[in-house]
């Protein structure tokens, strides 16, 4: 699997994603930027966001699967999938621009998430990401 080529099908389903990254123990090992010039560096952040999914993931007999987490930022959302590369657990993060105001902010939120989120999905079901399970639609 070519973990950069994945990251740009990623990056180019949508024009809202500046970036998807896959990353392992907070190291981003594999990438797409869709413009030129640098992202900020968030290392420490994959590796906490690791951290917190694989104790979600210990409680899944609790909680059930986890999909997905989000932030929702000022100037950037991000969404996290729990992902495995060979058999190793690792993130694959997506970077959104926010360029709504707030007035139109909930049919942003129901109309281009979803849309992001499934495709993404199916994606990761293509290249067989998601472990041993599929993201159900």
């Amino acid at each position: 699997m070519d973990g950069n080529h994945v990251c740009k099908e990623i990056a180019n389903l949508h024009d809202n994603i500046v970036s998807a990254e896959i990353v392992e123990k907070g190291v981003t090992i594999a990438a797409h930027i869709k413009k030129s010039g640098t992202l900020p560096k968030l290392e420490r952040l994959f590796a906490q966001t690791e951290l917190y999914m694989s104790t979600l993931q210990a409680n899944a007999e609790h909680l059930g699967r986890l999909h997905y987490l989000m932030t929702h930022n000022d100037s950037m959302d991000l969404f996290f999938f729990a992902i495995v590369v060979n058999g190793r657990k690792m993130i694959l993060v997506v970077r959104a621009s926010v360029p709504y105001t707030q007035e139109n902010m909930g049919n942003y939120d129901r109309y281009i998430y979803p849309e992001i989120i499934h495709k993404v999905w199916d994606i990761i079901n293509v290249y067989h990401l998601g472990g041993q399970q599929k993201q159900q639609q």
